[in-house]
């Protein structure tokens, strides 16, 4: 529904307003008003109108929503209506300067519409071609959907994009961004490392730029029979320098002891084989020198590739 329209109560009086309600039907009248949002004036176009319904002007939330910034869309599935307007977070770590980010994803048949904003830092140019792709995954990190991202008219301001992958993956748990191309320019994949664990048969990908900068400490914990491997950013080795940690669980102590341990971690499920549940975590706290912006900036730049590898965690047959 392109130009859905919602009644948004603005709260105020007007004097000659005239509504008669019966069941669940109101005959509203046209209220002529032109509007000033963020200091700037616009008008509504033929697609628009204002209704006065006792005593309040109800205003189309499409209107609004765009004019303020923000992403909207109405999914019919679920008879609701979605708006976002915070800040892009969302980035490829093989390609910065580009943030995606307050996504809202309806129903579209058998399929899902992703209506999304994508901003590119510092370029001035406002007619800037982007090809990406965002990728979902549910709470078990299979990959559930994709859309493709593509437009000509991308730059320093957030701009709206709308596209749709098949499947329904609405409930998804994470989302990946990769940057594809930038003003026609193929952007290459990033080289990548295999890491291989083969007491319990599971490998990673890890950025190649990741070689030779980075170890695997391995504990058991007896009282519980877990095993975790701490990926360490050898640099940063004195201060902890764990970037993620990869543990491996029995499947009753994971029954009795998750739920705790999820809530007071940065801890995730990633695979399950047998009796075997295996998890990625991250550190509550810094384990990195605070005071050397070197070691700070690659500690910090290694971990914004864990959801990546996080995705590429696979256990061999």
């Amino acid at each position: 529904m392109k130009k859905f329209l919602l009644g948004l109560s603005c709260g105020f009086v007007m004097a000659c307003s005239s509504v008669a309600l019966a069941s669940d039907t109101i005959q509203a009248l046209l209220f002529p008003a032109s509007f000033e949002i963020n200091g700037n004036s616009t008008t509504l176009n033929n697609d628009y109108k204002v209704l006065n319904v006792d005593g309040h002007a109800y205003v189309p939330i499409r209107f609004v929503a765009e004019h303020l910034g923000a992403t909207i869309d109405y999914d019919a599935d679920t008879h609701k209506i979605f708006m976002k307007n915070a800040n892009l977070t969302l980035t490829d770590p093989n390609y910065k300067g580009i943030t995606v980010g307050n996504l809202i994803l309806t129903k579209l048949g058998e399929n899902t519409k992703v209506t999304g904003q994508l901003q590119i830092e510092g370029m001035g140019n406002t007619k800037n071609m982007i090809g990406a792709n965002l990728s979902f995954y549910n709470d078990k990190w299979e990959k559930v959907g994709e859309v493709a991202i593509s437009g000509n008219d991308f730059g320093v301001d957030a701009q709206t994009f709308v596209s749709e992958g098949l499947g329904d993956f609405r409930t998804y748990s994470t989302v990946n961004l990769h940057i594809g191309a930038v003003n026609n320019r193929i952007i290459s994949q990033v080289p990548s490392i295999m890491y291989e664990n083969k007491a319990y048969n599971f490998t990673l990908k890890l950025p190649k730029r990741w070689e030779g900068k980075y170890e695997v400490a391995n504990t058991i914990f007896e009282a519980s029979k877990r095993e975790s491997f701490d990926f360490i950013d050898k640099a940063n080795k004195v201060f902890g320098g764990v970037s993620f940690t990869i543990t491996r669980w029995t499947k009753e102590d994971w029954q009795t002891n998750s739920e705790e341990t999820v809530r007071n971690s940065h801890l995730s499920k990633i695979g399950e084989k047998g009796d075997h549940i295996f998890t990625l975590s991250t550190p509550t706290d810094v384990q990195y020198n605070l005071h050397d912006e070197k070691l700070k900036a690659e500690y910090l730049s290694m971990y914004d590739d864990i959801i990546n590898i996080k995705t590429s965690f696979e256990i061999k047959n």
